[in-house]
């Protein structure tokens, strides 16, 4: 004769094994209905989860790429705006000394150029999140030094010597405010201004202002396209404007003949009006790029959109479909929670 042996323990041991399972698939269930998609996406997609990892990858570069292409644009924008500074400044210097009288008032007019310098100086050292914009891909240094602080010689430092050389060199052979000055000629002057004064500002002496880099960032925008997004402190418009600010207010043109001075002065005008010129040719090429960096963020998008309605198909589950599942384990649950009670309960005698 053989018997089956029977407790209570057995019974309630067989209960939790099923609880257990429903446990498992009520968290896999509440996971789907949460995110959307299948709890194990290797499992629900087999063969095809290569596609849905490959089509998760390359929306994730785009990603990257929109993220890129907004900081370009904010540096782009900020750019932008301090070129107009600079460009405005520059217009307004340029037409304050063509409508100078004959006689004019020296040391205003000074004084306006030594300000649209320190202005220049200001605007070139615009940064955003402590990444300077005139840097070029020297973006942690300021770029420009100011016009009396460069180390270890400044361009002040670099003018007054430069005038100051004897007169074989191309200079005068006695500093601005010498009396003396008073006997530089007008084609004396301006053989100076184009010579060694010039080569300051347009040779390797200029490093004295600028501690920018000639090369600027170049940004991957799209998959497939990069741009230079940024400009620098060393352009020839900028040096431009250096010079003709400091041939105003550095070259003491209050000790000048009227003749010598007034050829300064529209020299400096003249500068200027060039100046300005490659200023919005600048600013024609940053709105280019930043042009190319709004499209190509339009053409990501919906790029992504396509990516995006893939890995849906693939990966993405029927919420109606979820939510009945849930709803049926959890009435399972609460179920086998039932019957586990009633069976603790029992005793062996009672189930004898």
């Amino acid at each position: 004769m053989r018997t089956t042996f029977v407790s209570t323990i057995s019974l309630w041991n067989s209960s939790k094994s099923t609880l257990d399972k429903l446990q498992s698939g009520l968290t896999k269930a509440n996971t789907e209905l949460t995110t959307g998609r299948h709890a194990d996406v290797g499992l629900a997609l087999g063969h095809k989860v290569g596609e849905s990892l490959s089509l998760r990858q390359q929306r994730a570069e785009i990603d990257t790429l929109t993220d890129s292409n907004g900081l370009a644009i904010q540096r782009l924008k900020t750019t932008t705006a301090a070129l107009d500074s600079i460009r405005e400044n520059a217009t307004k210097f340029r037409d304050a000394l063509v409508g100078l009288p004959s006689n004019p008032p020296v040391e205003t007019v000074k004084g306006q150029a030594a300000a649209y310098m320190s202005s220049l100086v200001g605007d070139l050292n615009v940064s955003i999140g402590g990444r300077y914009v005139f840097g070029g891909i020297n973006t942690t240094t300021a770029p420009a030094n100011g016009y009396a602080n460069g180390v270890p010689s400044s361009l002040k430092d670099l003018v007054a010597s430069a005038f100051a050389a004897p007169v074989a060199s191309g200079g005068f052979g006695f500093p601005q405010s010498d009396p003396l000055a008073s006997g530089i000629s007008p084609a004396d002057m301006e053989a100076f201004l184009d010579g060694p004064f010039r080569q300051i500002f347009e040779g390797p002496d200029w490093s004295a202002f600028s501690n920018a880099s000639d090369q600027n960032i170049q940004s991957l925008i799209s998959p497939t396209e990069k741009v230079e997004t940024s400009t620098n402190a060393n352009t020839t418009p900028i040096r431009q404007i250096a010079m003709a600010y400091t041939m105003i207010f550095d070259l003491g043109i209050e000790t000048l003949s009227p003749a010598t001075r007034d050829m300064v002065i529209m020299k400096a005008a003249r500068v200027l009006s060039t100046a300005v010129s490659g200023v919005t040719d600048v600013q024609a090429s940053i709105g280019t790029a930043q042009a190319k960096a709004d499209s190509a963020n339009v053409r990501m998008d919906l790029q992504k959109a396509i990516f995006e309605e893939r890995i849906g198909k693939l990966e993405a589950v029927d919420p109606a479909e979820a939510k009945v599942r849930v709803d049926q384990l959890m009435t399972q649950i609460q179920t086998s929670y039932s019957l586990t009670a009633q069976l603790k309960q029992l005793s062996l005698i009672n189930y004898l």
